[in-house]
């Protein structure tokens, strides 16, 4: 298609036919005011601010709705133009708060208490310093006429816990009603009036979940003013549960394509981010779940099953190389999920993989760590088939004592993942009998033994009354595992139920399997007898918190009683082998480098054996090494990064939206003891679906693109530039290549502190100044500007800390 030629402000532009004005002069660079335009939004022409003059028609006309034309002559900058959008501009803030807007010392105002003694309801809103309406009236200009706003007194509703509204500062815009129409595909904030006009607030619904709200956010992205206000955590970079999700899955586009029924498409998401979907979807801890958004509406949705349920629904997936074959050969030790997802990544990016893993079956901990009513082995299987078929070569039965061992055999980068494979002791007498049982060396040979969830017959010995010692998940995990071997079940713990580390799910199935907690207890000594072993206790109170945040267990005198027990387990804390090769620091753990998980040149380390983690931290440690091993292998940082596709909106229907949670069905009652299947039965399709379809689909937010905003008057850092500059007090501010801030600074000589700059900083490529001899109050007022619609310092600049 032929492109359309035009010339704005005498300057020749290519552009689309279906472009309007606007749209053709915001992609050549060229800035028009508008208050009520979106670029992602259908046009609606209702604050009249974009006014441009054009060769064919004696009265200016509206460039948001004005389609090009070849050889258009178009002005946007003229004595008439600017006196129209003074005017439209007046119009706007009649019914809008403006008196800090016009005030004369609004830069690093405090607003409260305004000096000036202007009523609250006059003046402008938190958004203050960061608004929109504030930065385009600084471009237009505001007359000096502009009637003095008069309060509408409306109703500020607050009715759910996302959104407020205080339609006392709306302008009418229309931008959240075609938001929600246009881009969400929902109608929750009522419909446009058919003249393009500005809009009157009391069309609005009283209540948002009535009228079918998501709340996705979009319309407080598109909100020009304070109007509407996000009441959680800006939306930002990633969704709530997708940054609180130690590998950074994709959750809002995984639970989109399962609300489609798209299970493949699921699927291919999560192993953008993790090899292990299915594991995930029955042991992850789901951080991401206690920052999903719809937690504050009524409860999280349900991610976790629904990992297990995309996995479920499918015959497998194949995933390929992306890379052809690079001749680099990296070793991972140990087949643990840190060093299966290393491998499993590094092979798709094209190098040579060789897992070496000391037992019989690959897994690690996975497998020999978890017992099998918790994690299917079948499904662990599955998803190691899986690994191996893109090229992931494990060698079984196969012990690596040192990383030079590697090295010298023509490896070219190793891993490390052997995990803590050893119990810690708890350093009392009598805890060396052979009665006395390592959790993680119980949990092993219960599992090694265990065929099609039988319970193993006469393999196990183990006693009717056991005591397990500790409050993580291995404690937990021992404690039902022996349960299920026919004991009696007592589990003590130092600190009280509050600060247990295990998660919160599985005590509470522990307690209702009948396991026994004995909170604020611990062991002081051990007395082995012939037939039973006496364990002398100590009860416990709580004191002042210690390194590890939690109150530190301090023992009560003269709190001391016995019990009689057939056996112990030990499940206080883990500790990583003799390895050659690794320095062990003083906490007693591997000294690396904890930006890039580096143990030294070309090794790397990850999972349990840098400190205890979940299934899910161990799986990001091995992506985070796998993605620096590619780096070092000469590889490009592009072939790590993970497909992003601006997704389409699910609609879903009122009755889908405001069902309740979706729990995973358990099995129930003693039956469930006399094996090892799996507790958890496995979701129904039609409702994971529908648990899917609650999710709000914050994501949306950050797909939509950038508003356009007024130029702001920069200077390239040259020298030649900085040479006009005088010799006078004064703040500067500096940018780098894409015009972000990276510092703001007052001096007493412009000239010489900013040649120092151009001396010293390659990063600075723009500038811009103003002289002022109260310089410190002024670099003052511009940081705390940038400061209230950042949150934060600029980037540049180390003795900016010092000024606050």
């Amino acid at each position: 298609m032929q492109p359309i030629k035009i010339t704005i402000d005498g300057k020749d532009i290519e552009c689309k036919k279906e472009d309007n004005i606007l749209n053709a002069s915001l992609n050549a660079g060229i800035y028009i005011p508008s208050l009520c335009y979106h670029p992602d939004l259908p046009s609606f022409g209702a604050c009249g601010l974009c006014a441009v003059e054009i060769d064919d028609s004696k009265e200016p006309v509206l460039a948001c709705e004005t389609a090009v034309k070849n050889n258009m002559q178009i002005i946007t900058n003229s004595p008439n133009l600017k006196k129209i959008r003074q005017e439209k501009l007046a119009r706007i803030l009649i019914n809008h708060p403006h008196a800090c807007l016009v005030c004369a010392e609004k830069e690093g105002c405090a607003r409260e208490p305004c000096s000036l003694n202007v009523p609250t309801s006059e003046r402008c809103c938190v958004k203050l310093g960061d608004c929109e309406l504030e930065r385009v009236a600084d471009y237009i200009g505001i007359p000096e006429n502009t009637p003095r706003y008069k309060p509408k007194n409306l109703k500020k509703f607050e009715d759910n816990p996302y959104i407020i509204r205080d339609y006392n500062l709306c302008i009418g815009c229309s931008r959240c009603i075609r938001v929600c129409e246009s881009v969400r595909g929902l109608k929750a904030l009522g419909k446009l009036p058919e003249s393009q006009e500005l809009i009157d607030p009391s069309i609005f619904p009283e209540k948002l979940i009535e009228s079918g709200c998501q709340f996705c956010g979009l319309c407080i992205q598109v909100c020009p003013t304070g109007a509407l206000i996000d009441r959680m955590e800006k939306i930002k970079d990633q969704t709530p549960c997708q940054k609180n999700c130690p590998a950074e899955i994709d959750i809002p586009r995984f639970l989109r394509h399962i609300s489609d029924g798209n299970f493949i498409e699921a699927l291919i998401t999560m192993y953008q981010s993790v090899p292990f979907p299915g594991t995930l979807g029955y042991v992850c801890n789901y951080p991401c779940e206690s920052k999903c958004r719809r937690k504050e509406l009524d409860d999280s949705v349900s991610i976790r099953i629904l990992k297990r349920l995309a996995f479920e629904q499918t015959d497998g997936i194949k995933v390929n190389r992306i890379k052809k074959n690079s001749e680099k050969n990296v070793a991972i030790v140990g087949s643990g999920p840190a060093g299966l997802s290393c491998a499993f990544y590094l092979s798709k990016w094209g190098h040579n993989v060789t897992v070496f893993e000391s037992k019989e079956k690959p897994g690690g901990m996975l497998r020999y760590g978890i017992p099998s009513f918790r994690l299917s082995k079948n499904i662990l299987d599955k998803e190691i088939e899986i690994i191996k078929k893109i090229g992931v070569n494990i060698k079984l039965n196969k012990t690596v004592s040192s990383i030079d061992e590697l090295q010298n055999n023509g490896f070219d980068a190793v891993f490390v993942g052997i995990g803590a494979q050893i119990g810690k002791k708890m350093g009392i007498a009598g805890e060396d009998d052979s009665r006395v049982f390592d959790a993680l060396q119980f949990l092993s040979r219960v599992n090694n033994d265990i065929t099609d969830n039988t319970i193993p017959k006469n393999k196990i010995k183990i006693g009717k009354n056991v005591a397990v010692i500790g409050g993580g998940n291995t404690a937990i995990d021992a404690a039902r595992t022996a349960l299920r071997l026919g004991s009696k079940i007592t589990l003590f713990y130092r600190r009280s139920e509050l600060e247990m580390p295990a998660y919160g799910e599985e005590v509470k199935e522990a307690k209702k399997e009948g396991i026994d907690f004995q909170f604020l207890t611990t062991p002081v000594t051990v007395h082995p007898d012939k037939s039973k072993l006496k364990i002398e206790f100590i009860k416990m109170k709580l004191g002042s918190k210690d390194q590890s945040g939690r109150p530190h267990p301090i023992p009560i005198q003269n709190s001391n009683y016995t019990l009689e027990f057939d056996n112990i387990v030990i499940a206080i804390g883990q500790e990583i082998g003799p390895f050659n090769g690794i320095k062990i620091n003083q906490k007693g753990w591997p000294e690396y480098n904890p930006n890039n998980l580096s143990l030294g040149t070309g090794v790397y380390i990850g999972g349990d054996a840098i400190g205890p983690s979940s299934v899910v931290e161990s799986i990001s440690n091995g992506r985070k090494a796998a993605v620096n091993i590619h780096l070092f292998l000469g590889g490009n940082i592009e072939d790590t990064y993970k497909n992003k596709v601006k997704p389409l909106p699910v609609v879903s229907s009122k009755d889908d939206f405001i069902k309740k949670r979706t729990l995973i069905p358990i099995l129930t009652g003693s039956n469930r003891l006399k094996s090892f299947q799996e507790i958890e039965i496995p979701l129904e399709k039609n409702k994971g679906i529908g648990e899917a379809r609650r999710c709000f689909q914050c994501d949306l937010c950050l797909y939509l693109s950038n508003i356009p905003i007024p130029p702001v008057e920069i200077i390239d850092f040259s020298i030649e530039n900085i040479k006009l500059i005088p010799d006078e007090a004064g703040v500067f501010t500096l940018f780098d290549k894409n015009k972000n801030i990276i510092e703001i600074k007052g001096t007493s000589n412009l000239r010489k502190t900013l040649e120092e700059k151009f001396d010293s900083n390659d990063k600075i490529k723009f500038f811009k100044y103003e002289e002022d001899q109260m310089y410190s109050k002024r670099e003052s007022e511009l940081l705390q500007q940038y400061i209230k619609k950042h949150g934060e310092m600029p980037t540049g600049g180390d003795e900016l800390d010092d000024l606050f």
